[in-house]
């Protein structure tokens, strides 16, 4: 089996969208309308349903893709053992934070890219939940996840930092019982609420930019995290409240599935 077709499969599976598979992978649409059939006949039976909002997988596609992804695993352990430990290439997908994903991981991917061109990341916004999952079921190869303590059984988890967090609002703004926080599920924000006296009026975006424009309208105030509002801070277009506790980031991989070269590259460099 050509294990381009399963590469499509995979990222098909995570982007339900041909569009947006085709521009990933540098293919036109019609390449992966093909290959996707191709591997239909192949396995002799629909994978995806062709639906107005996407791609859906099928029962068989779900089950298609949790083998495929030990098939690519096998392959890049190959590719790995024949050519050393000099050209370790692949593919690597971690799930983390918005915040990290924005503001933290970038120049380590960079570093990362510089060192082993061969080697392609693929971030993908998750909550701890999701995140956990994704390593179970191999969907994810490594995540990272903000929380005072991770409980995930079965998994390895490693304390990697910690992300100072600040509780902002724009200059001269009294105090309010109103806030603009991250969606149910940020830690750092779900504890901010937990040990809140009363019960304040709260807004809830699953985006940081958008709680950040919020705040500097003078709306109301935020908890974020001190790297996506040091610009601000500093600037004076934003003001700290007071600083909270830190958070603690942790480096969550499954021992029981065995790396690739790439990902364990990925998870020293980030570690």
């Amino acid at each position: 089996m050509d294990t381009r077709l399963l590469r499509t499969l995979l990222v098909l599976a995570r982007t339900g969208s041909f569009t947006a598979t085709a521009a990933e992978l540098h293919l036109v649409q019609s390449t992966v309308t093909s290959q996707v059939k191709a591997l239909e006949r192949h396995l002799g039976a629909r994978l995806f349903d062709r639906l107005p909002s996407g791609a859906r997988l099928t029962e068989a596609g779900r089950r298609a893709v949790e083998h495929a992804r030990e098939v690519l695993v096998a392959e890049q352990r190959l590719r790995d053992a024949v050519r050393g430990s000099s050209e370790v290439e692949g593919d690597v997908r971690i799930g983390a934070p918005e915040s990290v994903c924005a503001y933290r991981l970038p120049q380590r991917i960079a570093d990362v890219a510089l060192r082993w061109p061969g080697i392609s990341v693929h971030m993908t916004p998750v909550g701890t939940r999701a995140a956990i999952a994704g390593v179970r079921t191999g969907a994810l190869d490594l995540a990272l996840v903000l929380e005072e303590a991770v409980t995930a059984p079965g998994l390895k988890v490693n304390a990697i930092g910690v992300e100072p967090i600040e509780l902002v609002s724009a200059p001269g703004v009294p105090v309010d019982e109103r806030y603009f926080l991250l969606e149910e599920g940020c830690s750092y924000t779900d504890r901010f609420v937990r040990d809140l006296a009363a019960t304040p009026n709260i807004t809830r975006f699953g985006s940081i930019e958008a709680v950040r424009s919020c705040v500097m309208a003078g709306l109301g105030w935020s908890v974020l995290p001190r790297v996506a509002v040091a610009e601000q801070l500093d600037a004076g277009t934003l003001q700290r409240v007071r600083e909270l506790p830190d958070t603690t980031l942790y480096l969550v991989t499954d021992p029981r599935r065995t790396p690739s070269a790439a990902a364990r590259t990925v998870a020293d460099a980030l570690a």
